[in-house]
């Protein structure tokens, strides 16, 4: 996919943003838009054509729709997939041209005096991989919050966190994975797929993977901050915390599924990353929900 070619500033003007969820069985809906629609994945696989072209998109990976451009699912979801999604424009001028590689020194195309504003290219890539998910999900989280707010220097402020995700997207695009980075995302894909599994072990994880256990374990634990049984948890929590929701799951079955061998312990596990227990989460969510 090609890339955007901008000059700024002036800045990009944020329009509206929010979350959106499809289920197992559903798709993105088919439509045109005047404007950029930024999705950026945090869970699932979606499944999405542009143009005529055909995007796969999985969790930390983003697309940016242009406007005038016809997009829509191609495929039924498979699982729940959730992504945030955001409109935004340009106010002055941009241009769709190949994706290439830059650096920073290729940004800067006038340095400021005292009566002129230093002036950028940027060059986003429209179809890309973030490095950083955890903290794009913590960018975009930030412009979601002011949604519900009416104030209006509260709303203001969205136009200044869709500027850091523009520049959050360029860094990325600049930004090389280190070979730390490449080895965690390898064994966060893995546990990913594997997390089921009720005989999950790092050394078997590290043989697959052809690395020694210690090393995958630092390489984790630095990009992400967990080694790999406290990502295996996450991984674990999260599902359960959506099994939890359908009043026809028992907690052994639930256990079972997300490969605990013993209830018990998953109580415990997840009492201690949520601080209440299974079964108390499941009656405040129905609650909330009634």
């Amino acid at each position: 996919m090609d890339a955007i070619s901008t000059i700024i500033p002036p800045l990009p003007i944020f329009i509206k943003s929010g979350q959106g969820i499809l289920h197992k069985g559903e798709k993105h809906v088919a439509r045109t838009f005047h404007v950029f629609d930024l999705l950026f994945i945090t869970k699932g696989t979606l499944y999405m054509k542009e143009n005529g072209k055909d995007v796969i998109l999985k969790r930390g990976d983003y697309v940016i729709l242009a406007p005038h451009y016809r997009h829509e699912g191609t495929k039924l979801c498979e699982e729940r997939t959730e992504f945030f999604w955001v409109h935004f424009n340009f106010s002055y001028y941009y241009q769709l041209v190949p994706s290439i590689k830059k650096d920073w020194s290729n940004i800067i195309k006038r340095k400021g005096t005292y009566t002129e504003s230093d002036l950028y290219e940027l060059h986003l890539p429209r179809l890309g991989h973030f490095h950083h998910t955890d903290k794009a999900i913590e960018i975009f989280s930030n412009l979601i919050k002011v949604e519900g707010i009416n104030l209006p220097e509260e709303r203001m402020k969205q136009q200044s966190v869709l500027y850091n995700i523009i520049i959050f997207i360029q860094k990325n695009a600049l930004e090389v994975p280190t070979s730390t980075e490449n080895v965690a995302r390898q064994c966060m894909n893995y546990i990913q797929k594997h997390y089921r599994d009720p005989g999950f072990n790092v050394k078997k994880m590290a043989q697959l993977l052809l690395y020694h256990p210690d090393y995958l374990t630092r390489a984790l634990k630095k990009t992400i901050g967990l080694t790999p049984i406290q990502y295996l948890n996450q991984c674990r929590i999260s599902k359960a915390k959506e099994l939890l929701m359908k009043e026809n799951n028992d907690l052994k079955t639930i256990a079972s599924e997300l490969g605990y061998v013993d209830s018990a312990y998953f109580s415990r596990v997840f009492k201690s990353k949520e601080g209440i227990s299974p079964g108390q989460y499941r009656r405040i969510t129905f609650t909330q929900q009634w």
